[in-house]
């Protein structure tokens, strides 16, 4: 009878541990455009992540998030405490670039984590040539 306890009492510890190690979902990446050929730079590209939540998510459940461009400048760190019954959010990273005569790839990354979880996306690379 102990073993039989046992064998069904691993399961919910297992899922309850890794509630906890786990507590983000997918990230989501996007860009509201691909490529830009034109006179009309600099341009502005809007870059977005959806950050959703396992739920339940843990009590008292922190985190914080960052952007770093393709250039290497990282923006501000914000920290995040989601209220109970939140899902998702979804944070915006704006970026202006452009001179005549200049090409540019570019892409952003964003940093989450909360206690030992780290993770890091990729938006695709946007394609960028100014006239």
């Amino acid at each position: 009878m102990r073993v039989l306890a046992l064998v069904l009492a691993l399961p919910a510890a297992f899922a309850a541990a890794n509630a906890i190690a786990e507590p983000f979902g997918p990230i989501h990446m996007a860009v509201n455009r691909h490529e830009y050929r034109g006179k009309a730079c600099p341009i502005e590209v809007v870059f977005t992540a959806t950050i959703n939540y396992e739920m339940p998510h843990p009590r008292g459940f922190t985190y914080s998030y960052h952007w770093e461009r393709s250039d290497g400048a990282k923006g501000p760190t914000h920290v995040v405490r989601p209220a109970e019954h939140e899902r998702s959010m979804v944070v915006h990273e704006r970026w202006r670039l452009g001179r005549p005569g200049e090409s540019y790839d570019v892409f952003q990354t964003i940093h989450v984590g909360s206690g030992n979880t780290h993770i890091n996306e990729r938006t695709d690379t946007v394609h960028i040539e100014c006239r």
